[in-house]
């Protein structure tokens, strides 16, 4: 496929054919000057714009035939096993020494509260999250706790926020905490290890008056903003850990987590989880056993799909998870097209976006 040339060559025409044409109409000008009863010869002008878009065009195939040709010699590599390579060594290791400390951490934080809040909780505080799943980058996690409050414990979302809050405020301490910090649903401890900053998460949530239920409940939402009020939502914990990835579709979300933090992809990682189940699903039967073909069938799905698809969260249909803005999905359609693209191109530019060792 001699893409080069062709691309080449068309901006040789429109290059050059503009540069000579205006040379052209600059030398004229600066001769009517010298000369007022002369006319602008338009018809010179064309001249130039047309000999200089000829030259153009030749010289811009005559580049992009060696770049073509300089490609196809390449040898085409194993991106396979490179991209399966750098998963390893991207992945978070349960052995790593900050994790290990994070995790004594978020243990002695589910200790310290099931003391405190005995008669108020309405089961046992979990790590959950990626960390849990094995699905964390080994430079950006952080270890998530959920915390189950009896449906009685509490008069409403805002008040058990606001509770745990103070305790941590008023009660927690740690040689490496330096902060805590309200967020969104959850409560963020800050700590600084080795001079960088980690945090735990920890998300309260009440559970519902149904008889028997010991997960389903609601979040409080912290909107922070003058313009909406605070509220809650729902939530089911053992829901979200229901979501189960295979190993070889943990290795794809790490990849594209890693992936959306180099270049900035504007979508959570929660929905990367949810498209990759999709793009299985839609290709049931026909997935492919190359780990580089199912990076590139799970990146024409989102391409194909993440302008119109309606994809909920499993816990509450209420949570729209491809409800955020246009310009957002039009950036991530093309970042997704740029990789297909390139690909066809060439193959082995497929560690450009995902070999980050």
């Amino acid at each position: 496929m001699n893409k080069k040339l062709i691309k080449y060559s068309k901006n040789g025409v429109v290059i050059f054919g503009l540069t000579n044409a205006f040379i052209n109409a600059i030398q004229q000008i600066n001769s009517i000057k010298e000369i007022p009863e002369q006319n602008f010869d338009w018809s010179e002008l064309l001249k130039a714009g047309g000999k200089g878009a000829l030259l153009g065009g030749v010289g811009g195939a005559f580049i992009g035939g060696i770049v073509d040709s300089n490609n196809a010699k390449k040898e085409r590599l194993n991106t396979s096993a490179i991209l399966s390579t750098v998963v390893s060594n991207i992945r978070l290791d349960k052995n790593n020494s900050i994790y290990k400390k994070l995790s004594i951490k978020a243990n002695r934080i589910i200790n310290d509260l099931e003391i405190y809040f005995n008669n108020s909780l309405g089961g046992s505080p979990l790590k959950i999250g990626s960390t849990e799943e094995g699905t964390s980058l080994s430079d950006s996690f952080d270890i998530d706790i959920s915390v189950p409050f009896s449906s009685n414990s509490f008069n409403s979302t805002s008040e058990m926020y606001h509770t745990l809050y103070e305790y941590f405020d008023e009660n927690y301490s740690d040689k490496d905490f330096i902060r805590l910090r309200k967020q969104k649903k959850s409560i963020g401890i800050i700590y600084r290890i080795n001079g960088e900053d980690y945090k735990i998460d920890v998300v309260p949530y009440k559970l519902s008056k149904t008889i028997n239920n010991k997960t389903a409940g609601y979040l409080y939402v912290n909107n922070n903003s003058f313009f909406k009020k605070d509220s809650y939502t729902k939530t089911d914990i053992i829901s979200l850990k229901s979501i189960k990835l295979t190993t070889i579709q943990q290795k794809l979300l790490i990849a594209l987590k890693k992936w959306k933090k180099e270049y900035s992809i504007p979508i959570s990682s929660h929905l990367l989880k949810m498209l990759i189940i999709d793009a299985y699903e839609i290709n049931k039967g026909n997935i492919p056993r190359d780990f580089t073909k199912k990076i590139l069938m799970t990146i024409t799905y989102i391409e194909e799909n993440i302008m119109y698809r309606r994809i909920t969260s499993i816990e509450n249909t209420n949570n729209i998870l491809t409800d955020f803005d246009e310009s957002d999905k039009l950036l991530i359609k093309k970042e997704c097209n740029n990789i297909i693209s390139d690909y066809k191109y060439r193959p082995n530019s497929i560690l450009k976006y995902f070999d980050f060792l």
